[in-house]
């Protein structure tokens, strides 16, 4: 985000005037829709978790990210914008004139990365720093499936947002914040939002699996044992780029005369034994209009971080929209060409070998348990992600490389968090914190002073850098910002287990427990079955009703014998 200069403090008579709006008009409209394009990116998390996450699970990522939004939004309107752009320390702001909505209807925001840049209202500016505090907590909340309880949770991320956003969000973006006085450049907060909630996930998943064992101990040597493992298949994976390059020059030989390339493999529910995958979205149709939505929300989350309407605008959410064309385009092409690839974990297929038998064998392609739509829906969100520092700092045909290299890294990375990272389920980690630190990393790369200065005052920070230290000044930020959220996510939840246990011991048997009822009995009762004729049916849904206690009652005495008495004889009635 660009640089932020708040007016001195006014007198008690100066305050006490009517106030004259600061800025143009023009830049108050932009920067009032680019906060409701923010605001629309959290509905949209709501259906991207929900249609990954599990169906037991699904209303309760539904839902969470509203909730926690609401309660961020609170606390950053009573402390959170003192706490993070007042004047004090390099770690939080010490003046209470912005609690509560104090006084910041009497000073204007100086915005730009240069000494003259245009003023907007501090409470627009308020209000936008308000949705991206709120989208950041809503982010953690895809971590929190099968683990931890709403209630308690939103407990974690309000001491979360005091300890751990606060600060982080006030060293890259406010004047008085060290990475800012060392010239680190972050657009629209690839640190404070990103690598803080990916790392924030990832320090819950580490707490979630020592508390599933019955020491520390344990858990680290299961680590240990993993890492042995992965340095085994990476001494494999040498010999397996062998066979890739073998397979590349003798395709046409080679290829198993049964393969499909088409999506008819990756798009159906059950394996080629008859057995369903390990891991189906609960709804990808959820998946793809959040996705859709998310993408749309982009423009006021990086295009709205020039706090002004001008050509810098323009070039930030040009370059956020290409950067997430390519990410999904790169993220198709990857399934597509991962699923031809041999895989060397498997001994049995080896390239055209021949068993003593005498017997050839030809590669199979990689089994995969994921939809294709999965990884162009991640692809594109990577590339989002990654653009997300850069988006002001870097020309738009750079955006191409971000979207590419974002989509590859996450790829990768998720292959690893898969091992290491079990409670991520969503892997958050890998897509926010692995796709943030490779945007920060490109932006110290392609910084241009002229994209830079499209406003018309802003200028890059410390000319005087190499790209060198440039780039060891970014990568200080990310590496600082994921440190610290990991570090101070377990001291948060440790605090917490002495006050209350946060966390399920039987997840997937209490999982629906702290669910909704109704989707529970709807999922029970909404299965096919045949009628008389041999159609499918549904059969009535009633809502569940709680269990009263039976009380045993005394059986009614047999009544009494009564007289017969015969019934008169009906007469003829004249209806005429």
């Amino acid at each position: 985000m660009a640089s932020v200069t708040l007016a001195a403090q006014p007198s008690s008579a100066a305050a006490s005037q009517v106030v004259v709006p600061y800025g143009d008009a023009a830049d108050i409209v932009w920067v009032m829709v680019a906060s409701a394009l923010v605001f629309v990116m959290i509905p949209s998390l709501s259906l991207i978790y929900s249609g990954l996450g599990n169906r037991s699970f699904a209303l309760t990522l539904f839902r969470l990210p509203m909730v926690t939004a609401a309660f961020i939004g609170l606390q950053w309107v009573l402390w959170g914008y003192t706490l993070t752009f007042t004047g004090s320390s390099m770690w939080w702001g010490g003046e209470t004139r912005g609690n509560a909505l104090q006084d910041v209807l009497v000073r204007p925001v100086s915005t730009g990365d240069g000494p003259n840049g245009s003023q907007i209202p501090e409470l627009l500016f308020l209000l936008y720093e308000a949705m991206f505090a709120s989208f950041t907590a809503a982010l953690v909340c895809g971590g929190t499936m099968h683990r931890a309880r709403p209630a308690r949770f939103i407990i974690f991320i309000s001491l979360w947002a005091l300890f751990i956003y606060d600060p982080v969000a006030r060293w890259s973006w406010s004047e008085y914040g060290w990475g800012k006085q060392f010239g680190v450049m972050d657009f629209a907060g690839g640190t404070p939002v990103h690598i803080v909630s990916g790392s924030t996930v990832a320090a819950f998943a580490v707490f979630c699996s020592i508390e599933s064992k019955n020491s520390p101990r344990e858990f680290f040597s299961e680590v240990v044992d993993r890492v042995k493992r992965r340095l085994g298949h990476l001494f494999k994976g040498f010999w397996s780029i062998l066979r890739i390059l073998i397979m590349v020059f003798t395709y046409g030989s080679l290829r198993p005369p049964s393969y499909d390339m088409s999506d008819r493999e990756l798009d159906g529910s059950q394996e080629e034994d008859g057995t369903r995958p390990v891991f189906q979205p609960y709804n990808v149709n959820y998946l793809v209009l959040g996705t859709s939505l998310l993408w749309f929300g982009w423009a006021g989350f990086n295009g709205g971080s020039a706090l002004s309407a001008n050509m810098r605008a323009v070039s930030a959410w040009a370059a956020t929209h290409f950067a997430a064309c390519a990410g999904g385009a790169t993220g198709m092409a990857w399934i597509w060409i991962w699923k031809a690839l041999p895989d060397p974990d498997n001994t049995t297929n080896s390239q055209a070998s021949i068993d003593q038998a005498g017997e050839e064998h030809h590669s199979e392609p990689r089994q995969f348990e994921n939809l294709s739509v999965y990884f162009f829906c991640d692809g594109a969100i990577a590339g989002l992600v990654a653009i997300t520092p850069a988006a002001g700092y870097v020309p738009i045909w750079t955006a191409v490389i971000f979207g590419v290299v974002a989509a590859i890294a996450v790829n990768l990375l998720k292959k690893e968090t898969e091992v290491f990272l079990r409670n991520d389920p969503l892997q958050i980690f890998a897509v926010h914190a692995g796709g943030g630190l490779v945007g920060m990393i490109l932006t110290g790369i392609f910084a241009d002073p002229v994209t830079i200065g499209l406003d018309g005052h802003s200028t890059i920070p410390n000319p005087e850098y190499s790209t060198s230290r440039r780039v060891g000044y970014q990568i200080l930020d990310a590496v600082s910002g994921m440190a610290y959220s990991f570090t101070m996510t377990l001291v948060i939840l440790y605090a917490m287990k002495l006050v209350a246990y946060m966390f399920m011991s039987t997840p997937w048997k209490q999982a629906a427990e702290y669910d909704d009822e109704f989707q529970a009995t709807m999922d029970q009762q909404w299965r096919h079955q045949l009628d008389a004729q041999g159609r499918p049916r549904a059969p009535a849904f009633q809502r569940p009703r709680p269990q009263q206690a039976v009380i045993p009652m005394q059986p009614f005495p047999p009544p009494p014998d009564l007289p017969v008495i015969p019934s008169p004889e009906l007469q003829p009635v004249n209806t005429i």
